[in-house]
């Protein structure tokens, strides 16, 4: 099953850890930092962050949201 959702994985100056930023259909949808452990993964949510060429509604399905939040984060802690 094709996704909209699409994660990138870089270093962000802003932490000293890998982050993870999640877009849905091109949008930047939040990011996901590690810098204060393991138990204390933060998400950063943003708004207008990318102008794209189309408005994207940001209304999705919860339990895919959820589960590629819990993708995201298995990810960024290994």
């Amino acid at each position: 099953m094709k996704s909209d959702f699409s994660v990138d994985f870089f270093s962000d100056s802003r932490y000293e850890q890998l982050t993870a930023e999640i877009s849905y259909k091109g949008q930047i949808l939040c990011q996901l930092n590690k810098d204060k452990g393991a138990n204390l993964v933060e998400v950063d949510f943003f708004i207008d962050s990318r102008l794209l060429s189309e408005s994207v509604e940001m209304k999705f399905s919860l339990d895919e949201f959820i589960a590629i939040l819990n993708e995201t984060k298995l990810e960024l802690l290994a």
